[in-house]
């Protein structure tokens, strides 16, 4: 994202970000993450960083098959990420 704005000026609001974003880049997982950002002004590239919202199984180092047990879990009043896995290792 942060090649994507390099030529922004700052104070940029949400929308503002979003705009530049679609008109310089097609990377969909750029656009995804300025879509996330909350409604605010942004005065530097610093406010921008630490408004992304990532997703929370990246951060805690889930793997992609635990991702998907997840997503498949019945649970559907829970959010995704907090639902429990089962242990798929062989023992």
């Amino acid at each position: 994202m942060q090649e994507a704005l390099r030529d922004i000026d700052f104070p940029a609001d949400k929308d503002t970000i979003l705009a530049h974003v679609e008109e310089y880049t097609s990377d969909g997982g750029v656009l995804r993450l300025a879509r996330t950002l909350p409604p605010e002004l942004y005065r530097n590239m610093s406010e921008v960083r630490s408004s992304v919202r990532l997703d929370p199984s990246v951060e805690e180092g889930r793997t992609a098959g635990q991702k998907a047990a997840q997503a498949r879990s019945h649970n559907k009043h829970v959010a995704e990420y907090l639902r429990q896995v089962p242990d798929t290792r062989l023992s």
